[in-house]
């Protein structure tokens, strides 16, 4: 199978935001496929107007640059199948049932604990962000979220590894887009 997602991955300690980097990157030219993580985010943006809390070495907070070129209303399933991507895992590695809640948010017990956020460039490149809760212990959200955000380490009561995750991750990632390109799904 072919990679092109996390054929460069670009890891940082702490940064503003991993699709502001992006966005950075793309400006000087950086392939398709460039994955960028960060163990922290200052400015970690959720859907319009509303920000990711991303406090340091306890979740997955990554962006992803795609060039897939297609119609925008084909574009449309890629926000699901990353969604689908992060279920899978979630399933596969910890046996913990999520859910997706459309388009854009994963939940555990109706909660969230991924959230999705895809913007579109001038040039028809996409920035595919993800913010996963992994290690957050309970009571540690902001008190505006705290009802309503969870972390893998509270679902599962067990810490989780967060380079496990974003191996599978990342190889889900790379298969359901090479599916999505070559029109499977």
């Amino acid at each position: 199978m072919t990679a092109i997602i996390g054929q460069k991955l670009l890891r940082y300690p702490s940064i503003d935001s991993t699709c502001d980097e992006a966005k950075r990157l793309i400006s000087s030219g950086i392939s398709e496929g460039t994955v960028i993580v960060s163990s922290e985010q200052t400015k970690g943006r959720g859907k319009p107007g509303s920000s990711w809390f991303s406090p340091a070495n306890v979740g997955l907070y990554m962006s992803v640059i795609l060039k897939p070129f297609k119609n925008p209303q084909e574009l449309i399933p890629l926000t699901l199948l990353y969604a689908e991507a992060v279920v899978e895992t979630i399933l596969e590695i910890y046996q913990l049932t999520a859910t997706i809640k459309h388009p854009n948010d994963v939940l555990l017990n109706g909660k969230k604990v991924c959230g999705i956020l895809v913007e579109r460039l001038k040039n028809g490149e996409l920035i595919i962000g993800m913010g996963i809760n992994i290690n957050n212990p309970a009571g540690s959200f902001p008190t505006e979220i705290g009802q309503t955000a969870t972390s893998l380490l509270i679902e599962s009561g067990r810490q989780i590894n967060i380079f496990d995750f974003e191996n599978n991750l990342l190889s889900k990632l790379n298969s359901l887009y090479l599916a999505y390109l070559s029109g499977i799904c």
